[in-house]
């Protein structure tokens, strides 16, 4: 099951798995082509005159605005992706000062915030790839939770009066921190392509589909190579947007390299 499932329960494309979604594509576009053919065939025996160049400029047009739909949706997802690379960083740096600011606390404080911070560290160097649903949630639910606690360090110093400079050097970077936690949930797992662009999408394509197999059925040609190639290529531009859209399936995910260094450097120096 994917982890996104909680998240966006109704949302279908993410629930196909990547290779359910490349077969439909590639079903979609070679039954299109075929309809269009056959419909092409069609016209051409029944004697009906029919110009070539209103039909080519037809395909044409409808060829052109499914490459701006696909490059459009292609920079979406690509976009995403590399915020997620680059949320992933940030974090890494977030975790890496407030761990360092915890020399601002007291020894208590200092102790009990490096702890939690270093298996926040380990919580978050994780492979999505290897994440079930559950196991997504008790990740995500702990790493609030040591939050919690890590305001409670704050709020237990401020109620002792502690130099309100001192403290603020602690709580800046662990707000940022937070911050982070909750742009990576957003970005990672909630925003995708939404359901009505992927419609749009396939709803093209098909149409485009439709009229080259038409275009090939009227001038009497038609290679089922030509047909396959067609139908391989533009399923597979499909698949890739796919992969680029989902955070935890797929070739295209996220190193996590970087967080998981910071983890082990993290649990080396607690020792």
């Amino acid at each position: 099951m994917n982890i996104l499932d909680p998240i966006n329960p109704f949302h279908l494309f993410s629930t196909v798995p990547l290779l359910g979604l490349y077969g439909l594509s590639i079903l979609l576009v070679g039954a299109t082509l075929g309809l269009g053919y056959w419909l092409g065939y069609r016209r051409r025996r029944s004697k009906a005159g029919i110009k070539d160049s209103s039909l080519g400029s037809a395909v044409a047009a409808t060829l052109g605005l499914l490459a701006f739909m696909l490059a459009f949706t292609f920079n979406m997802t690509a976009e995403r992706f590399a915020q997620r690379k680059l949320l992933l960083l940030e974090e890494v740096n977030a975790i890496a000062t407030t761990y360092l600011r915890a020399d601002f606390l007291d020894p208590k404080g200092e102790a009990e915030a490096r702890a939690l911070l270093a298996e926040y560290a380990s919580l978050r160097a994780f492979d999505p790839r290897d994440l079930d649903l559950p196991g997504y949630v008790r990740l995500l639910e702990r790493s609030e939770a040591i939050q919690g606690q890590l305001w409670q360090i704050v709020a237990r110093h401020v109620d002792a009066g502690f130099d309100a400079q001192r403290l603020r050097a602690f709580y800046q970077p662990l707000n940022t921190l937070i911050d982070y936690h909750t742009r990576r949930v957003q970005v990672g797992a909630r925003y995708q392509i939404p359901p009505p662009i992927w419609g749009a999408l396939y709803a093209i394509t098909a149409l485009a589909m439709l009229g080259i197999g038409f275009q090939l059925g009227v001038a009497r040609g038609g290679s089922p190579q030509v047909a396959i190639a067609l139908a391989l290529s533009f399923s597979l531009v499909i698949l890739l947007i796919a992969d680029l859209d989902r955070a935890a399936e797929g070739l295209l995910i996220v190193d996590h390299s970087a967080m998981a260094e910071l983890s082990a450097s993290l649990r080396q120096r607690q020792h």
